[in-house]
């Protein structure tokens, strides 16, 4: 008779949710029971809490026992209208923020706290008792799309293909008329110097200097529609990446302007319209419904950008995917657009994204996840290491790396190629 113990995969907890802290050293998920925080360059389990009922989105306050705690699940613990704030050492509330309806996402730094509502952006100060400091009105934004770095906070404007970039200090509010359709991705450069942006055409990401809101350059993940789950910058800014429904992470080359390298846009948007996407110029673009005025309780002026266009001259480094091509007049941006030097599969499991939202229905049919994707959500964990993080039923953690020697097939990379050098399916370990 065969005594050998069956290998089973251990019954794992439903993640809710993924999210990193300010520099991406920690992740933390929601639980239908509570909620847990990794290291995420080993996805070492650091913190597990049991509340015996659901957290939906657990946001970090840099590596400090300060939570953001937002209700969720089949059976919440909180309410889905606050963010309660959770001391962990003390393990008590150390406060809480009242919304007028369910929280799509919230930010957290040493100075502010961002709240995001489906149709407007509450900034609070950090500090006790907390009070609102600003309320920015914008477009229906159920991903509840918003990045916040030491200096600004973008997330989406009131027109649809819009960002709202607002300085902290100051409250002053710049428009960027990123894309003609709604927003599905962005993300802050670690010194908030950088923004990138993905709409749900999925086939172009767009980098603008937030100093100005000139457009940098246009980077092209493919031709055929895609839904961008992730994007990110590397802590330099020196690269860019992101993940998609292809199940794909993709790495480009983002050079700071003056600095050479990735191409810059012409000043007319170069010789076609970007594929699957219409290019959007100060001559093209949607009407703003913006003046200049006070923000909202903001306190400072708004400025609508008209000068989306990086610099006239165009630095060519030869990378270009299709040779000689790129270099004919006339030819459709297809061809001379920047594509990734490097790319590679990542794990999706049998949990597909429904019909484009980040927000899979429970069994019982109510909205499971809020505060960032299903799939793909990405971190940038040193300057050539990204983990890919993965929520849901089937919850997995893998970690790539940029690596010298070899190329890539299909790919002009310089000598480099993405690596996957580790893989864990985590959320069942015992704490």
């Amino acid at each position: 008779m065969d005594t050998r113990r069956i290998l089973e995969h251990p019954v794992l907890a439903p993640v809710l949710s993924v999210t990193f802290n300010h520099d991406n050293s920690c992740f933390a998920v929601g639980l239908d029971h509570g909620f847990r925080i990794y290291e995420s360059g080993s996805c070492v389990l650091r913190t597990s809490r049991d509340f015996g009922a659901g957290i939906g989105m657990v946001q970090m306050l840099g590596r400090t026992n300060i939570l953001g705690l937002v209700g969720g699940g089949r059976q919440t613990k909180l309410s889905r209208n606050k963010l309660v704030l959770w001391d962990d050492k003390s393990k008590k509330q150390a406060g809480v923020i009242s919304a007028s309806s369910l929280v799509r996402g919230a930010k957290m730094s040493s100075k502010r706290i961002v709240l995001v509502l489906m149709d407007r952006v509450q900034v609070y100060q950090t500090a006790k008792p907390h009070p609102l400091l600003s309320t920015y009105e914008t477009t229906d934004n159920p991903l509840g799309l918003c990045c916040l770095s030491s200096e600004r906070i973008a997330f989406p404007g009131r027109a649809t293909g819009h960002v709202q970039l607002v300085e902290i200090e100051t409250g002053n509010v710049s428009i960027i008329t990123a894309h003609t359709s709604a927003l599905r991705a962005m993300a802050l450069s670690q010194d908030g110097e950088l923004l990138a942006t993905a709409s749900e055409m999925g086939t172009i990401i767009r980098v603008y200097a937030t100093s100005n809101c000139a457009r940098l350059y246009e980077l092209r993940r493919g031709i055929d529609k895609a839904i961008i789950f992730s994007i990110g910058f590397s802590p330099s800014g020196k690269y860019l990446a992101c993940t998609s429904d292809k199940s794909t992470l993709h790495v480009f080359d983002v050079t700071r302007p003056g600095c050479g390298g990735t191409r810059p846009i012409t000043s007319n948007g170069g010789t076609g319209h970007a594929a699957g996407e219409p290019s959007v110029t100060s001559n093209n673009r949607p009407s703003s419904p913006y003046s200049v005025a006070s923000s909202s309780g903001g306190g400072g002026g708004v400025v609508v950008n008209s000068n989306i266009s990086g610099p006239d001259t165009a630095a060519d480094d030869g990378q270009g995917r299709w040779g000689f091509l790129s270099k004919l007049p006339l030819m459709p941006r297809i061809f001379s657009d920047p594509y990734s030097f490097a790319s590679a599969k990542f794990e999706m499991a049998d949990e597909p994204v429904s019909n484009g939202s980040r927000e899979p229905l429970t069994r019982d049919g109510g909205l499971a996840i809020i505060g960032g994707p299903l799939k793909g959500n990405l971190g940038w964990i040193s300057e050539t290491e990204m983990v890919v993080i993965g929520a849901g039923r089937d919850p997995k953690w893998e970690k790539f790396a940029i690596q010298e020697g070899g190329q890539q097939d299909g790919y002009q990379g310089g000598g480099r190629r993405l690596v996957r050098v580790g893989w864990k399916r985590y959320g069942g370990e015992t704490p």
